[in-house]
């Protein structure tokens, strides 16, 4: 095969460009990601040889003489150089593909690669303690096949999050492989690492889902709400260029389209990175400026936010100068909305983008309703007397630091648990399977929240990420087939999504199925001390009692955990524990039974 199979994978007619930055690491990693998530079922064999000669075109292509392919379509020559394999069209099942040419054969190579099965899980295959010495022994080489394994099993993320990716797990690895008891400091490590990834593979998921729900509008609103957060001291003005283009690299980069998404991704980095005036404002753009090409817009990406700018107000006031915001808004809504958006998100960081658009959503309609009036100053003071932006955020803060201080005062297990009985209760119709994820995602956020970001930062930490589980939710699970409340808020407007579910209350018309002791399989395995089977157990007891009473009360659910644990005691202390199981756990669902007796 040729070496333009790999070349294709970057951006177009920009091989030197690419290579001279990435450097030739950089390079061949960019080179092993494009390759493994196109061609999942090749081994890391197979695509060895390509990028050596991957790499000796991108030194051609640098070179003073550059080869004439150099400037063709990368994406094409790439299509048709996998095709004249018949070894990898046969292993990697792309015959169908290669029979069609021009946008019908790119179409459904978008098409082939978006079916591949993704794979989270970051599976250890070998101990720590093999890891470390294969890590110490080529580095290198341990992070192309991590690389190369995640890649195949997640084709639709972006390049430059994979490798990031790679790179936190190399960092967990220098942590650990020097440790004494490196097998406990990898498995802590890992764990937390590895919500990480979900948390982040999650939120590009989230905004993918948006993008195709809401369009580019909400999307906008998101990412101008996120930047100026993040880069006060930008104008408004250049704030607007600046999230148009991070706009455009969406649809690409969510439909596979890698090519395209490189190419938008550098060209916006690249121009952001250039513009001197914002860089001397911006102190974390300016520091994540100075990274390599690689890592330059993960970097800005997960970049704190900077000081506020010398003499901001401390609250915007929509009613100071009613007169031009509603001359704006008459004119050019958009333009209009989207500078009180970024005066609001500016001056506070410490929002959630969902509060901020809530607040938008209602002052819109103020605006709708009063700029055309005589009286539009007095109009619109009427219309928003009971929206304040922020009391908004104070009150939502509110909410999730009790919410905090909840989760803090029980165990891990305790508060699934009662996040498992909260969503039974609105959604007895769902399987446990779904139950379960949304409890374990529901925790994991709050969990991750209330101790990373205490206090300042807590609302939009936690509702961004309660908002992606949301979108990830109603796009996984047809929420039709849950009930017509779950389905009423999945289709709502974004920001609404979560007060939405939050407002439903216990559905009391479900038909709750008997309940049968054969269901619940309580047995010896209680005993282990394995704690994620224990709360598995936990979780599917209770899944059962509430769906049967969707308004069982708090002592009810108390006196049948006091049941359970006691029943769990003496079972396990018995000589014949399977017998013990087999006589006491009837009886425990038949009491439970006649306790929530509808």
């Amino acid at each position: 095969m040729q070496w333009l199979s790999v070349c294709s994978l970057l951006a177009q007619n920009q091989i030197c460009t690419i290579f001279t930055e990435a450097k030739e690491d950089g390079f061949k990693s960019l080179i092993l990601v494009g390759l493994a998530q196109n061609l999942p079922d090749s081994t890391l064999g197979d695509l060895v040889p390509l990028i050596a000669e991957a790499l000796a075109m991108g030194v051609k292509c640098c070179s003073d003489t550059p080869p004439e392919d150099c400037d063709r379509d990368v994406a094409d020559l790439f299509q048709s150089a996998v095709c004249s394999s018949e070894t990898l069209v046969e292993k990697n099942h792309l015959k169908m593909c290669c029979e069609k040419t021009a946008a019908e054969r790119t179409h459904c190579f978008l098409d082939h690669k978006a079916k591949i099965p993704r794979d989270l899980s970051l599976k250890a295959e070998l101990p720590a303690a093999d890891q470390c010495e294969d890590f110490k022994k080529d580095h290198k080489a341990f992070v192309g096949r991590f690389i190369f394994k995640f890649s195949k099993s997640n084709t639709m993320l972006q390049p430059h999050v994979i490798l990031a990716i790679a790179k936190g797990y190399g960092e967990v690895l220098t942590s650990c492989c020097g440790e004494a008891e490196a097998q406990t400091c990898f498995d802590t490590k890992k764990a937390t690492f590895q919500r990480a990834v979900a948390n982040r593979v999650t939120e590009l998921k989230a905004l993918c889902i948006v993008h195709k729900k809401y369009g580019d509008r909400v999307v906008k609103a998101k990412k101008l709400i996120q930047y100026s957060q993040k880069m006060p001291q930008a104008s408004f003005q250049e704030m607007g260029g600046m999230v148009d283009k991070i706009v455009a690299t969406v649809a690409p980069c969510c439909s596979g389209d890698m090519v395209t998404c490189m190419k938008e991704r550098k060209s916006l980095v690249d121009e952001v990175c250039a513009d001197k005036s914002v860089l001397s404002r911006a102190a974390g753009l300016s520091a994540c400026c100075k990274e390599d090409a690689v890592h330059r817009g993960s970097c800005v990406e997960a970049m704190k936010p900077d000081s506020k700018p010398d003499g901001l107000s401390e609250h915007y006031d929509v009613h100071a100068d009613i007169a031009a915001v509603c001359q704006t808004f008459t004119k050019t809504p958009d333009v209009a909305m989207g500078k009180l958006v970024y005066e609001i998100s500016v001056r506070h960081p410490e929002s959630s983008q969902q509060v901020i658009l809530r607040f938008a959503k209602e002052a819109e309609q103020a605006l709708l309703q009063c700029c055309d009036k005589e009286d539009h100053a007095e109009c619109v003071k009427t219309a928003l007397a009971g929206s304040d932006i922020d009391k908004k955020i104070t009150d939502e803060t509110d909410y999730y630091k009790k919410m905090c201080a909840v989760e803090t005062g029980m165990n891990n297990n305790a508060f699934e648990k009662s996040m498992m009985v909260h969503y039974t209760r609105i959604m007895p119709q769902a399987s446990f399977d779904q139950l379960h994820m949304v409890s374990e995602r529901v925790h994991d956020v709050l969990h991750d929240c209330c101790k990373d970001e205490p206090g300042h930062f807590i609302l939009p930490c936690a509702e961004e990420k309660l908002t992606d589980a949301i979108d990830a939710t109603c796009e996984d699970y047809d929420p039709s087939t849950i009930n017509p409340r779950i389905a009423h808020c999945c289709s709502q407007s974004y920001s609404m999504r979560r007060p939405c579910i939050l407002a439903i209350q216990p559905d009391t018309e479900f038909t709750p199925p008997e309940l049968d002791a054969s269901n619940f399989h309580m047995g010896p395995e209680l005993c282990t001390k394995d704690s994620k089977e224990l709360l598995l157990s936990g979780k599917k007891l209770l899944y059962g009692v509430v769906r049967h009473k969707t308004t069982i009360t708090e002592e009810q659910l108390k006196s049948i955990s006091t049941k359970y644990h006691s029943m769990k005691e003496k079972c396990c202390a018995a000589e014949d524990q399977a017998a013990c199981f087999t006589e006491e756990a009837p009886k425990l669902v038949s009491e439970s039974a006649e306790l929530v007796k509808v």
